[in-house]
């Protein structure tokens, strides 16, 4: 199938453009942000995790930063000037100012954050055990009087609304020594959204976890 050409003059996709959308596109920069999100899951998909001692499978969440609760800012002093220490400014996640909302939310709102829920594997530790249900039970996936859950029950995680917390994640590279981070969703980073239960209607597009 060939594609159709067309001449530039031909080409009718004008658009204005604002201050403020100028100032918005200058740092487009995608990292992960640090803070408190209400998020809505869009994807929840089997994979296979591997670790030190045995191989697992995890459902791979992704979910769309839809409103910033609070995000990482500098800490300003009396007169509003940054604090800062050893040369860095003083970093602290706290609610966003609202003159600087409509900012914030162009950079972050519709990013999107990723997670691994490890599913049940005889060898884990109790402590795996217990964040799957705790995140099951804050993304409304069962009920606190839940008996049982099965792999399958993850594919209605899309559609539901959960907070999400992030959160730095730091560790030394055991070839170079060097000091590397990262942003991760935090280990007890979720929050359960008032209306979000158990057992709501699925997405005509849940993916298929009836085989775990």
């Amino acid at each position: 199938m060939s594609e159709a050409t067309f001449n530039w003059d031909e080409i009718d996709v004008d658009e204005e453009i604002s201050a403020e959308e100028q100032a918005q596109s200058e740092n487009i920069e995608m990292q992960t942000p640090v803070g408190k999100f209400l998020c809505t899951v869009m994807d929840c998909q089997p994979i296979e995790k591997s670790f030190s001692k045995y191989d697992c499978l995890a459902a791979h969440l992704k979910m769309r930063i839809d409103e910033v609760i609070q995000i990482e800012q500098p800490v300003l002093d009396n007169d509003g000037k940054p604090l800062v220490r050893n040369g860095e400014p003083v970093m602290k996640v706290q609610n966003v100012d609202k003159k600087n909302q409509a900012k914030v939310d162009a950079m972050i709102v519709g990013q999107f954050l990723f997670d691994d829920i490890t599913l049940y594997h005889h060898g884990e530790k109790d402590a795996i055990k217990r964040r799957r249900l705790f995140v099951a039970k804050q993304i409304g996936i069962i009920t606190p009087n839940a008996v049982g859950i099965t792999g399958k029950d993850w594919q209605s995680a899309p559609g539901k609304q959960v907070i999400v917390t992030t959160e730095w994640n730091t560790w030394k590279d055991k070839n170079t020594d060097e000091t590397k981070k990262n942003v991760r969703v935090g280990w007890s980073g979720y929050e359960m959204v008032k209306g979000n239960s158990a057992g709501g209607s699925n997405r005509a597009t849940d993916p298929d976890f009836s085989n775990i």
